[in-house]
């Protein structure tokens, strides 16, 4: 019961967020990137095929949630169940029903090295429900036709048409000339952050 303290109070820390306070002029500095278009197809009702498309766009053997049924249950299932799971996907998706009836998550450890020995070798994933998995994948897709309007161009990771080596390729380059450069008085500097945690925070 000690660890399961110690890891609780741990990733709690990771997932929580530290100042709530919204900057309205940040805010208003910010331009507008999804416009009156992009918005009415955002906010139209959800389809029943972009349902059955999110559900077979996923792996077929992920990890299951709590219920024990995989995507592949669903999938190979789907001319029995299919109506009743686009029903009440519909349902949540269009604001009928609360979200919270499902979202029920397992938190497993998974460990980065061979032989783990702090809390920091240890990634966790969640196990979700795969209706679950369904509705968020369904409004991944939905956003994916915008969402390269509203990410920097440098951010490479998650964002359609841009690969992770290209940022990799950059950095070589970049550490490249620094090495190469010679001349003149005034230098170059390049930071190297700590970012083992980057992806894992809340913020």
């Amino acid at each position: 019961m000690e660890m399961e303290g110690i890891a609780r109070a741990y990733f709690q820390n990771l997932f929580l967020t530290g100042n709530m306070a919204i900057n309205e002029q940040l805010i208003m500095s910010i331009d507008c990137c999804v416009y009156e278009e992009d918005n009415r197809k955002l906010l139209a009702s959800y389809t029943g095929e972009e349902v059955r498309e999110a559900l077979f766009g996923m792996g077929s053997t992920k990890a299951p949630g709590e219920d024990g049924f995989p995507a592949f249950f669903y999938q190979k299932c789907w001319n029995i169940i299919g109506e009743d799971v686009v029903s009440f996907c519909l349902s949540l998706l269009n604001g009928d029903m609360e979200v919270s009836q499902i979202n029920s998550t397992h938190i497993v450890f998974i460990p980065k090295i061979t032989n783990p020995s702090n809390l920091t070798h240890f990634r966790p994933i969640s196990l979700c429900n795969v209706v679950y998995k369904i509705l968020a994948k369904t409004i991944a897709n939905r956003l994916r036709g915008v969402i390269d309007k509203c990410i920097e161009e440098a951010q490479s990771t998650f964002v359609p048409r841009r690969l992770i080596p290209d940022n990799v390729l950059l950095a070589y380059e970049i550490l490249h000339s620094l090495k190469q450069t010679r001349l003149g008085k005034k230098g170059f500097m390049a930071v190297k952050l700590d970012m083992s945690k980057a992806y894992d925070r809340v913020e």
